[in-house]
């Protein structure tokens, strides 16, 4: 897997410098270096959302006491960004077009993506959930991970739609701290009525609440994105 995330944050970056010297855009590349930058936010969803990796992954670094391992910061350039940069894509090349309900589609679209990458490091033992009893209704947690990872997706697209036309100077300042600061709005605080409880090890009441309060956070947000995206190009 550490050899695949490698192999694939080379394609996308060789993808992002050939999209550079044909279009002259920026905004492949920059997103992915975007992508690094929240890599480091990593060991806090470890500790709050309680996951931890296999433990013979190569290491980047320690924050929190939770590990950082290269594979997160090789895939961290990709893991979040390629779905919104695909339909980034299509949309400059006009097979895609902006609008509510498509908005919607593309959010399951990214949604069955990440329950990809969720299935995948869960079978090939990269990462383990340490409380996937605590959640009730059984529950995976692997499935709220990738609900929340789609939500990032998405407003990374909403973001990037909204900037296509910037020059570099205006991507570096929006778009380059766009995945930390998404990230750390989704899992930090629409995800906080779910991993508050989780991390208190509060009862099972309290849990359905948590988790109740952030799937409707989620349903709110994903309106707001889509919602958004019909008017990103305008506000370009």
């Amino acid at each position: 897997m550490q050899f695949l995330a490698i192999v694939v944050t080379l394609l996308c970056y060789g993808l992002a410098i050939f999209l550079l010297w044909r279009e002259q855009v920026w905004n492949y590349l920059i997103a992915l270096l975007a992508g690094h930058l929240a890599a480091p936010l990593n060991p806090l969803w470890q500790m709050l959302y309680g996951f931890t990796f296999a433990p013979n992954l190569a290491l980047f670094g320690n924050y929190l006491d939770r590990p950082l391992p290269l594979v997160v910061v090789l895939a961290s350039a990709w893991y979040y960004t390629l779905p919104a940069l695909t339909v980034l894509f299509l949309y400059r090349s006009r097979w895609w077009f902006n609008a509510y309900s498509t908005a919607l589609l593309t959010y399951g679209i990214f949604l069955l993506y990440h329950l990809l990458m969720q299935s995948l490091g869960t079978r090939l033992g990269l990462w383990v959930f340490t409380r996937s009893d605590a959640l009730p209704l059984d529950l995976g947690p692997w499935l709220i991970s990738a609900v929340l990872g789609a939500l990032v997706s998405l407003v990374l697209l909403y973001l990037l739609l909204a900037t296509h036309r910037y020059g570099l100077p205006s991507l570096l300042l929006v778009v380059l701290p766009s995945v930390l600061l998404v990230s750390l709005l989704v899992h930090g605080v629409l995800g906080a009525p779910l991993w508050v409880p989780l991390l208190l090890d509060a009862q099972q009441w309290a849990l359905m609440l948590g988790l109740a309060g952030t799937l409707g956070l989620v349903l709110w947000a994903i309106h707001i994105g889509a919602s958004g995206i019909t008017l990103a190009d305008s506000r370009a």
